[in-house]
C-alpha cells in the first residue's frame, strides 16, 4: 500500500487537513472497502452520483464548525463461540470524514508504534506477521501463550483513549473529531455511544494507539519471548514452558492496568508440537514454514 503523502505540517490547517485532495483520496478508499449503504440509507451509488456536492459539503462543514456525525446503526453478528459481536454502521460522509482523519493520525503514529503490531497498519500484512512467528519458532521459541484480548473494542475506556489522542496529535480539529465519533449516539438505543466501533473507519487505529502502551509493556517485561499482535489477537513464543507461564501474567497484569482482560476461553499455554491456529493459519510442528508463505500469500491477496 503507497502511503499518503505528508501534510503541509504536522499540525495542518483545517484547509489542508480536510482539502478535495484529502477528500477524494478518502472517498476511494471508502469506496474500495465494499457497497454497504450509510446508517441514513445513503447508497454508495447515489452518494458517488452527487460526489463532488457531498465532498464540497462535508469539507465546508468542518472549516465553518458546523460539522456533524450521524446517529450510528448498530447491529450484531453472531461469533464462533455463540456470543454477539456488535458491527456499526455509519454514514458514507462519516466514513469519509473519518479516512482523512485516520490518513493523518497514521503518519504520526507510525513510527512510534512497534514491530511486534501487525494488525491494520500500513504496508504491514497477515503474511508478515505469519513470517515472524516462523522465525520465532525456527529460533526456538516453542512454547505460545495463545490467547487474545476479551471484548476489545467495546472495553477500551473512553476517557483513557482521549486522553492518549490529546497528548499525541497535534491538530485541535482532529482531536475534536475523534472525540465526537466516540461519543456519537446510537439509534434506537439512547444509553449507548459507538465507541470504539467496530465498524468505524478509524477505530482500528484508535485500538492500536491504546494498545501501544500493552506491547511496550509486554516487550520490555519479556525481552527474550516474541509477541505477535493483530489487533486484539495475540500470541506470546517463548523457549520454555517456565517463561510462556509467566508471559501469561505478565498479560493479565498488563492488560489489568489498561482495564482490560483476557479471553479465559480462548487463552492457553501450547507447544508448536501440539498445534494451534492464529490469523486463520494453522501452526503445527514445522509447517507451514517459509517455503509455503508464497502460497499464503496467494491466497491473502485473493
Amino acid at each position: 500500500m503507497v502511503k499518503p503523502p505528508l501534510p503541509a505540517s504536522i499540525n495542518p490547517s483545517p484547509e489542508v487537513l480536510f482539502s478535495m485532495y484529502a477528500l477524494r483520496r478518502a472517498w476511494q478508499q471508502v469506496r474500495r472497502s465494499g457497497d454497504s449503504p450509510g446508517s441514513d440509507g445513503v447508497k454508495m451509488t447515489e452518494f458517488e452520483g452527487r460526489l463532488d456536492m457531498e465532498l464540497n459539503r462535508l469539507r465546508q462543514q468542518m472549516l465553518n464548525g458546523s460539522y456533524q456525525p450521524q446517529p450510528i446503526r448498530r447491529f450484531y453478528i453472531r461469533k464462533a463461540s455463540g456470543k454477539q459481536r456488535p458491527i456499526s454502521l455509519w454514514s458514507l460522509r462519516d466514513r469519509v470524514a473519518q479516512r482523512v482523519v485516520h490518513d493523518y493520525v497514521s503518519i504520526i503514529l507510525e513510527p512510534i508504534f512497534l514491530d511486534c503490531s501487525y494488525g491494520f497498519r500500513l504496508g504491514r500484512t497477515v503474511q508478515q506477521a505469519v513470517q515472524a512467528i516462523i522465525q520465532g519458532r525456527d529460533a526456538g521459541l516453542i512454547w505460545v501463550l495463545d490467547t487474545d484480548i476479551a471484548d476489545c473494542f467495546s472495553s477500551i475506556p473512553l476517557d483513557i483513549l482521549y486522553g492518549q489522542v490529546k497528548r499525541i496529535v497535534p491538530s485541535e480539529l482532529a482531536v475534536h473529531l475523534i472525540e465526537r465519533w466516540l461519543h456519537t449516539s446510537v439509534i434506537g438505543i439512547p444509553s449507548e455511544v459507538a465507541g470504539v466501533s467496530q465498524g468505524g473507519v478509524i477505530s482500528p487505529l484508535l485500538a492500536n494507539l491504546y494498545l501501544h502502551r500493552f506491547d511496550e509493556m509486554i516487550t520490555a517485561a519479556m525481552a527474550q519471548a516474541r509477541m505477535v499482535r493483530f489487533a486484539d489477537d495475540f500470541i506470546i513464543q517463548a523457549r520454555t514452558e517456565q517463561e510462556v507461564v509467566w508471559s501469561l501474567e505478565v498479560a493479565r497484569h498488563s492488560l489489568a492496568m489498561l482495564k482490560l482482560s483476557l479471553n479465559p476461553r480462548k487463552t492457553r499455554v501450547i507447544t508448536f508440537d501440539e498445534g494451534f491456529t492464529f490469523l486463520g493459519i494453522p501452526f503445527k510442528g514445522d509447517q507451514p514454514n517459509l517455503a509455503t508463505l508464497s502460497q499464503l500469500k496467494l491466497e491473502e491477496d485473493a
